[in-house]
């Protein structure tokens, strides 16, 4: 799982270190996909076990339905792979660069079964609005609390 959130500088040659935490939540993966998000100015980054999650998610949805195309040439087309070096590090894509203005430092944000690179300003502006939202929305969390089944007790 990724948790926590942590800021990593971005050297010359594009490279940047994972978390060890992200690293290690990926289960002996060498690397991570990587593509541009759909609605935020970041890159979404994720494990073989979210991207085989999402393939058959697609897989489910009609072979000539239009938005199984969209999704699918949308996260799989753009998604690029990047593998580790010797130090835990990885190249980002100049493209993904662009498209998060990442530049010289990246944020890493920990969302549970995926995570997101920022630069870091633009990471910050957004989340007090992620805090307000959240807060807002903390009874959604309550109606889906794991609890034990009381039909089992019959």
């Amino acid at each position: 799982m990724f948790l926590s959130s942590y800021e990593s500088s971005v050297d010359a040659k594009k490279r940047v270190s994972v978390p060890a935490s992200f690293r290690k939540s990926l289960g002996g993966d060498d690397g991570i996909y990587l593509w541009p998000s759909l609605d935020r100015p970041c890159i979404e980054g994720a494990g073989n076990r979210l991207m085989e999650g999402f393939s058959e998610a697609m897989g489910r949805l009609d072979l000539m339905d239009e938005r199984r195309y969209a999704l699918a040439s949308y996260i799989m087309g753009e998604a690029r792979q990047a593998r580790f070096d010797d130090n835990g590090r990885i190249v980002l894509d100049g493209e993904l660069l662009i498209v998060a203005g990442i530049t010289d430092r990246a944020t890493f944000v920990g969302l549970g079964d995926r995570f997101q690179i920022w630069e870091p300003a633009s990471f910050e502006a957004v989340r007090e609005r992620n805090r307000a939202l959240a807060r807002e929305s903390l009874g959604l969390l309550k109606a889906s609390a794991h609890r034990p089944d009381l039909r089992d007790e019959s």
